[in-house]
């Protein structure tokens, strides 16, 4: 029997939230939970684009240098990511959707076995564009809005983040059975 399944899953990698202080919102989940120093970790956009290991994002068609910190730190089996914008300045993803949704989940991070086929399904079979792209230590990854749709956005990543980065290509595999 044939699958008609266009975007074959593997793994979910991650959670990624957005909210208005990161470090309130880091200590309150320190409160909630213990959280493994050596698992988090900071960056900021701005100068990891100086640096070259993040591209200018492209949001909504528009490249630019979009300020925002984030944290990530392992949860459960997961990583868990966080932003927080730098500024209140319309036009910056962060703060776009802090002002359409307020603070919450912003996307899930999926590894898809066919990630470049269920890219061009995505976008020329079903006529959705990424919301954003951008390369990171130069990797490519797509965010696709499927709140319509599906009540979230998926990041369509090409590597796997959080605790499960450090898996084997075997334990992965096994993981996806």
């Amino acid at each position: 029997m044939m699958s008609n399944v266009k975007l074959k899953l593997d793994l979910v990698c991650q959670v990624a939230v957005v909210v208005r202080d990161l470090d309130a919102s880091l200590a309150n989940f320190r409160k909630l939970v213990d959280i493994e120093d050596d698992s988090i970790s900071r960056h900021d956009s701005l100068p990891a684009i100086e640096d070259g290991s993040l591209s200018p994002q492209i949001y909504k068609g528009v490249e630019e240098k979009y300020g925002y910190q984030q944290v990530n730190f392992f949860f459960g089996g997961m990583d868990i990511e966080m932003f927080a914008p730098i500024d209140d300045k319309p036009g910056n993803p962060m703060v776009d959707f802090l002002n359409e949704h307020g603070p919450g989940i912003h996307h899930l991070n999926i590894r898809l076995a066919n990630r470049q086929e269920g890219i061009d399904f995505l976008q020329q079979d079903l006529g959705i564009v990424p919301l954003m792209e951008c390369w990171s230590f130069g990797r490519h990854c797509a965010y696709f809005d499927m709140r319509e749709q599906l009540g979230i956005v998926f990041e369509i990543g090409s590597r796997v983040v959080g605790p499960r980065a450090k898996m084997s290509a075997e334990e992965i595999e096994a993981l996806c059975r």
